[in-house]
């Protein structure tokens, strides 16, 4: 370790000369930016702007010596994914992969951002990631999860009020997206954590990492059940799809005030601003109360139905919008945990 005496430069600006070698090794030139990315324990880290990021190649070879399940090899897949393994190969020791597996390894791989099948053969393929990872900050990945959420909101809005197939049909389209864009996150924090460059040029304090991975779940959980929503919906008949329009004022209301909920949570998100985030801690709370009101109103109107079919999707939509509002709660608490973490001193006037 070389030590370095701190310098004064003018009246209050101290300094400490960069190691010629370093400097000479990183390219660096008078003019040039460099990241300053301070850590936990008082020490920092001066960064070069033109170091890559980089990370040595994880592969992970899956042998198998019977016919697997491929909800199994599915999962497997997942989880590399996950973890950060850059190259995925399934081999079947004796024979040929089976053709319910081979189907289920390229499904998994369509559901995962920059995963490309590179070899096939009888008995083995190999998929490998072309991700930069570089390109996906995790503001970006979380600003266009709730901007897919609303859309399937606004999807799932549009199939009531036309009796659209097509349109709730998109809602499970967009949420397949989300799916993806969540799991490209866990990509993103795991591999965060231990690539210190990669947290820094991806936005992710080390301090934040455990709150990313619980705020993304939360909005995945909101779309998981906007998803089931729709779902209910296309079960139903073309009737009774038809007779569920005549609901639509009400849940119209309902899916709007979802998507405000989701609209102000992730706003408070970026302000780190105490007092926004409690007013919107304080909206979701009197919105939450408004819903039961509204869902116990209309429950007085199914009771009045003459068709259990409808009356209990009804009552299940309803249900799914009340739990979406409420995966926002833990994306406030953390919102407004960020707003105090680096404060000395808070005046409440």
């Amino acid at each position: 370790m070389e030590i370095r005496k701190v310098q004064r430069f003018g009246k209050s600006t101290l300094m400490v000369s960069l190691p010629a070698d370093w400097v000479k090794e990183t390219s660096l030139s008078p003019g040039d930016s460099v990241y300053i990315e301070p850590d936990e324990d008082g020490s920092i880290k001066i960064l070069p702007p033109t170091m890559k990021v980089e990370s040595s190649s994880k592969e992970l070879t899956v042998r198998i010596s019977s016919q697997p399940s491929p909800e199994l090899i599915s999962k497997i897949i997942y989880s590399s994914y996950i973890l950060g393994y850059d190259k995925i190969t399934v081999e079947m020791g004796k024979g040929f992969l089976d053709d319910d597996t081979i189907k289920k390894i390229k499904e998994t791989a369509r559901g995962l951002i920059g995963l490309e099948i590179v070899s096939q053969l009888p008995d083995s393929i190999t998929i490998q990631s072309f991700l930069d990872p570089s390109k996906y900050t995790m503001s970006g990945l979380i600003t266009r999860m709730s901007n897919s959420l609303k859309q399937m909101l606004h999807y799932l809005n549009l199939g009531i009020k036309e009796s659209s197939r097509a349109f709730l049909q998109e809602v499970l389209e967009i949420e397949k997206e989300i799916d993806r864009l969540y799991f490209l996150s866990l990509r993103q924090l795991i591999m965060a954590q231990s690539n210190r460059t990669l947290s820094t040029v991806i936005g992710v304090k080390r301090i934040q990492i455990v709150g990313n991975r619980i705020l993304v779940k939360s909005l995945e959980e909101a779309a998981d059940e906007i998803s089931e929503a729709a779902t209910d919906i296309l079960l139903l008949s073309p009737t009774d799809i038809q007779s569920l329009k005549n609901f639509w004022p009400k849940l119209n209301t309902i899916i709007e005030q979802t998507m405000v909920v989701i609209d102000h949570a992730i706003k408070v998100l970026s302000k780190e601003d105490m007092k926004m985030c409690n007013d919107v801690s304080e909206e979701l709370r009197t919105i939450r109360r408004v819903l039961i009101t509204e869902l116990e109103d209309l429950e007085k109107e199914v009771n009045n139905l003459n068709n259990p079919a409808v009356s209990m999707t009804l009552r299940v939509i309803t249900l799914r919008l009340y739990n979406s509002i409420r995966r926002m709660e833990p994306i406030v608490e953390i919102s407004f945990n960020r707003a105090i973490e680096n404060m000395k001193e808070i005046i409440i006037e």
